[in-house]
């Protein structure tokens, strides 16, 4: 505020107190029904035209301030709803900044996961050549074993013994060894099937023996029952025609009569 607007107040301030306290005398003396002279009428009509303007101008100002309020008070709940709204959507980008912060967390963690397997794939794909190359490169199959053996987790010495006793099987002296061995049960197997056949061809030939000798006395014993009854025909019918014979001879019966 400057100092002559300051002034310009004092001055009003003074002019209305001036002027209410001179329309305050002339109302103490119409009150008291003192006559006013047509000078004091018109000082006082003035007077209150002034309080009437003043208080015209004082209740725009008055209304004027209140809109003014209103239109603050509206302002005011707007910028309370925008500020709700704000801090709703910064409530939600500090939670969508925690999701994004958590995905980052765990996508780190995959991350390291995923580079320690490919670390630990590559040793085992290193292990993997190294006991491919050594199994290329051995001379022996015991050599070649005792590589994949180490490999799968053998310890060094139990796979170089068994490379030794692998080596030692598959010599020369070894392998003609179990090639003999082989040979010799080959043998065995083609002398017992030998004796097993000579057996049942001898076991054959008995029982044939014995069928060809049960036959021959069969015929025989057929033959002689044969002559047997061919010797005894010639009784039989004599006997048939005697009984015949007698049978005429008889004396007959009724009973053989009715008969």
């Amino acid at each position: 505020m400057t100092r002559r607007t300051m002034a310009e107040r004092k001055r009003r301030a003074s002019e209305r107190d001036a002027r209410r306290e001179s329309l305050l005398v002339l109302l103490s003396r119409t009150r008291r029904g003192v006559p006013l002279t047509p000078s004091e009428a018109a000082l006082m009509f003035a007077h209150v035209e002034v309080e009437l303007a003043e208080a015209d101008e004082l209740r725009r100002t008055v209304a004027g301030q209140q809109t003014a309020i209103q239109a603050a008070g509206r302002r005011a709940a707007a910028a309370d709803a925008v500020i709700v709204e704000v801090e709703k959507d910064r409530d939600q980008a500090r939670a969508e900044l925690a999701e994004l912060q958590a995905a980052a967390e765990r996508a780190t963690a995959r991350a390291g996961r995923w580079e320690q397997d490919s670390r630990e794939e590559l040793t085992r794909a290193k292990r993997a050549e190294a006991a491919l190359a050594r199994v290329r490169d051995a001379q022996t199959l015991g050599d070649a074993l005792a590589a994949v053996a180490e490999h799968d987790g053998m310890p060094a010495e139990t796979a170089r013994v068994h490379a030794r006793i692998i080596n030692a099987a598959e010599s020369t002296e070894a392998r003609l060894a179990e090639q003999a061995r082989a040979y010799e049960i080959k043998l065995a197997e083609e002398r017992r099937r030998g004796d097993g056949w000579r057996q049942h061809t001898l076991t054959s030939d008995a029982r044939a023996d014995r069928y060809r000798t049960a036959w021959f006395a069969a015929r025989r014993d057929r033959r002689a029952d044969r002559a047997a009854m061919a010797a005894e025909l010639p009784l039989v019918q004599a006997g048939r025609l005697a009984l015949a014979a007698v049978a005429t001879l008889a004396p007959q019966t009724p009973e053989h009569a009715a008969q």
